[in-house]
C-alpha cells in the first residue's frame, strides 16, 4: 500500500535510506517512541530522554512497518547498503525486534544492522532476537560504574555489571558482526588511565571492529564537549587492534530523490540533527534548492535550528506534526 493511500494520522516508522558514516546507504527503521530509552546520555543528539524505561514490549504494531518498508524499497532505484535498526529510541526495548528482522530478511537480501546500546544484552530474550541480524552495532562509554552513571546516566534498575556481562554473552552466542562504537567525551572519559581500562574489557568482549566516536552533533548536556582529532588519534594508539576513528563526514552521497523532499528531510530531522551540508548530501539535493526548503519548513515552524561549533543544525520543529502528512 502506498503513502498515500495512509490516513494523514499514519506515524512513518520508515525513513531514509540516508549516508551512514559506517553503513554506507542506510534504510532506518524505527520501532519506539521518540525518546524512549533505557539510557539519557549527556551527548544524545536527539535531546535527553523523556521516557525512561527498561519495559520491553510491542510498543508498534508490525503490519504498518512492513508495509512502509515493502513500499519503500518498491519505489528506491537502487537496495541500499543497509536496513538498520535505529532511530528515536533503543529498538531492543521492542519486544519484537527478532520478529521484524525475521521480515525484512523474508523481503530483501539487503543485509539488517541493529544499532543499540546494548543495555539489554543481558537478557536472553534480547540476545536469542538479535542472531539473524548481519551486524550489530552496540555501545561502551565507560569502564567502571561512576562513568557510566555520569555519561549514559541508566534506567535506576541497570546495572554496569549487567551491561558488561551482556556485551561478553552476546560475543559467546553471536556468529555475526559485532561492530562496537566508544563514544569519548572530553573530560569525562578521555584521559589515558580510562581508556587503557576501555581497552582491557573491549579485549573481553572481542568485537570485530571497534568505532571510535565523539560529540559531532548538538548534544544534550552543553558540557558534552568533543574531542580534537589529535585527542582521538592518541585514544586510538592506546585501544589498538582493530580500532578506528569514525570519519566526521559520511564517505557517499544518497540516492537522489524524486520529487518533493520536505517528508523525507522532516523524517530525518525526527531522528537526528543535521546541517544543510548533512541534508544536501543525504537526498543528492544543492544546498541552495535544500536551503530554500529548509526556508519554507521553518517559516511553518516543522523545523528549528541552533548552531554547535560553528556549525548551524537544524532540527524537527514544535509543528512537524502538522506537515508529515502523507504526500506533503
Amino acid at each position: 500500500m502506498s503513502s498515500s493511500n495512509q490516513p494523514a494520522s499514519s506515524p512513518s516508522f520508515v525513513f531514509g535510506p540516508v549516508p551512514s558514516r559506517r553503513l554506507g546507504r542506510s534504510l532506518g527503521i524505527d520501532l519506539v517512541p521518540m525518546k524512549t530509552c533505557t539510557y539519557n546520555c549527556i551527548y544524545c543528539q536527539l535531546g535527553r530522554t523523556t521516557h525512561p524505561t527498561l519495559e520491553r514490549k510491542p510498543y508498534i504494531p508490525e503490519e504498518p512497518v512492513i508495509r512502509q518498508l515493502e513500499t519503500k524499497l518498491a519505489t528506491l532505484s537502487s537496495a541500499p547498503d543497509f536496513i538498520t535498526f535505529s532511530g528515536s529510541g533503543e529498538p531492543t526495548l521492542n519486544s519484537r525486534i527478532g520478529d521484524f528482522i525475521a521480515e525484512v530478511n523474508r523481503l530483501t537480501t539487503v543485509p539488517v544492522a541493529v544499532l543499540t546500546n546494548g543495555s539489554l544484552l543481558h537478557h536472553e530474550a534480547v540476545r536469542e532476537a538479535l542472531q539473524a541480524a548481519d551486524v550489530v552495532i552496540p555501545s561502551l562509554d565507560a569502564a567502571h560504574p561512576s562513568l557510566f552513571q555520569l555519561i549514559n546516566r541508566p534506567h535506576h534498575s541497570l546495572s554496569f555489571s549487567h551491561v558488561l556481562q551482556g556485551l561478553k554473552k552476546f560475543r559467546n552466542e553471536y556468529a555475526g558482526e559485532i561492530w562496537l562504537e566508544v563514544m569519548l567525551c572530553r573530560g569525562f572519559n578521555d584521559d589515558e588511565q580510562h581508556v587503557e581500562k576501555l581497552r582491557s574489557e573491549i579485549e573481553k568482549i572481542a568485537p570485530n571492529r571497534v568505532h571510535l566516536n565523539t560529540v559531532v552533533r548538538p548534544p544534550a548536556e552543553e558540557f558534552a564537549f568533543p574531542l580534537t582529532r589529535e585527542q582521538m588519534e592518541k585514544a586510538v594508539q592506546i585501544l589498538g587492534g582493530n580500532a578506528e576513528i569514525l570519519p566526521p563526514e559520511c564517505p557517499s552521497p544518497a540516492a537522489k530523490v524524486h520529487g518533493p523532499i520536505d517528508r523525507e528531510v522532516l523524517l530525518l530531522l525526527q531522528r537526528r540533527p543535521c546541517s544543510l551540508e548533512d541534508l544536501s548530501r543525504a537526498f543528492g539535493v544543492p544546498e541552495k534548492d535544500m536551503a530554500a526548503a529548509l526556508r519554507k519548513l521553518r517559516d511553518k515552524g516543522a523545523v528549528a535550528y541552533n548552531v554547535y561549533n560553528r556549525t548551524v543544525f537544524y532540527k524537527a520543529g514544535q509543528k512537524i506534526g502538522n506537515n508529515l502528512s502523507p504526500g506533503r
